[in-house]
This record gives structure tokens, C-alpha cells and sequence, in this order.
């Protein structure tokens, strides 16, 4: 029986686009959703991710944030209270991501080697995202690359926009449906041709504006856009926003 994902947003936060969209959109203030979403269908429920509440990130940032509902009022929305939750992928360590994990009191936390290496000790560029307090003493299950989680959900490892960022494909009705856990959005799959660009060999994807190794994230991304039939991508600010893959592309 296919699985299904349903999104969850506790918060949004006002950003600038060109933090999500490498070289493009600078100068656009766009509100991106802050979410977590859960996998329905398995023997048990899944979260991807945590998000944060919004008087926390509020105090980790210098833009608005803006309050949807809480944590476990969202829980609520599916019936299940926090520990109900044994389960969570996390997509990276980022505090927008991780913020709310430390209410889940009987959860285990699955987090590549490479992320939980770098958060425990990110370089100074990194520092202020990656808030030790809120992960450090979590029982991780730690993994390294690509990884089969169970029948029906794949961990892709996706590294560049952080070091260990993985993302969550998941088989639903609509075939293989990918959440990117990298900060993108719907456009950062489908750019459009910009008249500078005077060669045939031009970007099929837009990297995400914040990166550790933006060549490593735009492969990443074509690791995605190769492998999904439906990509939701993190932070578009249509959320649940999906974007359908017609064709795959070349590396």
C-alpha cells in the first residue's frame, strides 16, 4: 500500500529569496515555511524533521518569524501526541529543522555521520545555524550514504547545501515523492533560461543560496530531480508545493 506524507508548519520565517536560489532572486523578500512532515502508512508514524517554534528561531535570527501553531498542536492534527513518536529522519541539523526534537521523548533520530560530525563542530560561517543545545544530547542513529530505511522510504545522501544533508523519497500514489530536506524552492528545479547565458550547457537546477560546497549541491540536486517522480521542495512558500519530474536529466 502506497505511503503518504502530510506537511506541517509551526512557523514562517521572512527571508531574502537568494538564500534559497544561488545567484538569483537577491533583493526579493519572500515567507518560506518553517515545516516537518510525517509518513503515513508504515507501521508506525515517521516525522521528517522537527521545525522549530517561532519564539526560538525568533531569538536565533534577526527577521520576523511568524507563529502558525504549536508542536504539538500539529501533532494533534493527525491524532498522535509527542510520544507517540519513535521514529525521525533528520534531513540536517540546521535549528529550523531540529528545534522541536527534544520534545519527543521516546524518539530515535536517524542523521548521517557527516552532519552530526560538522554540527558538533561547524566552522564560524555555520556557527549561528547550528545550535549544539538543541540536538546534542538526542539518541541518534547515526547512517552513512544511501540508505533503505524500510520498504517504501529511501534516505538519499545529498550533501553541499550542508555536509550530510540527506533527503526522504518516499513511494506514494504518485510514485516516488522526494523531500529535498536542502533549503530550495519549486523554481529551484525548473529555472528559466536567463539571457546571459550565451551556451547550450546551461544550470537544470538552482542550488540553495546558503551551501558548504555549492558544485557538491547542485549534484545533489540532480540526484534528486533523476531519482523522484514528485519533488517537494523544503521552503517553497506554497507549501505543500510539489513539483512532477517529466524528464530526467543529464549530469
Amino acid at each position: 500500500m502506497p505511503l503518504s506524507i502530510l506537511p506541517l508548519v509551526t512557523a514562517r520565517l521572512a527571508a531574502e529569496a537568494g538564500r534559497l536560489t544561488f545567484l538569483r532572486n537577491y533583493g526579493k523578500r519572500i515567507w518560506i515555511p518553517a515545516p516537518f512532515y510525517l509518513i503515513q502508512g508504515a507501521d508506525e508514524p515517521i516525522l521528517v524533521d522537527t521545525s522549530g517554534q517561532a519564539d526560538l528561531m525568533q531569538g536565533l535570527r534577526t527577521e520576523p518569524v511568524e507563529h502558525v501553531m504549536g508542536f504539538e498542536d500539529a501533532l494533534a492534527m493527525a491524532g498522535l501526541k509527542p510520544g507517540d513518536i519513535r521514529r525521525v529522519i533528520h534531513t540536517h541539523l540546521m535549528y529550523d529543522h531540529c528545534a522541536n526534537s527534544r520534545y519527543l521523548p521516546n524518539a530515535k533520530f536517524i542523521v548521517q555521520k557527516k552532519e552530526i560530525d560538522f554540527a558538533l563542530d561547524p566552522h564560524p560561517m555555520f556557527a549561528g545555524v547550528y545550535q549544539r543545545h538543541l540536538f546534542e544530547t538526542l539518541p541518534f542513529e547515526v547512517i552513512e550514504g544511501d540508505h533503505e530505511l524500510m520498504p517504501g522510504i529511501r534516505l538519499l545522501f545529498t550533501p553541499g547545501h550542508t555536509p550530510g544533508n540527506q533527503s526522504v523519497a518516499v513511494s506514494t500514489a504518485d510514485g516516488w515523492t522526494v523531500i529535498t530536506g536542502f533549503c530550495c524552492l519549486a523554481e529551484s528545479f525548473a529555472p528559466q533560461k536567463s539571457p546571459a547565458w550565451v551556451t547550450d550547457r546551461v544550470p537544470v537546477v538552482v542550488p540553495p543560496g546558503i551551501h558548504t560546497d555549492m558544485l557538491q549541491a547542485y549534484e545533489s540536486m540532480l540526484k534528486v530531480k533523476n531519482f523522484a517522480d514528485v519533488i517537494i521542495p523544503f521552503h517553497d512558500p506554497f507549501s505543500p508545493a510539489r513539483v512532477r519530474i517529466a524528464e530526467k536529466q543529464p549530469s
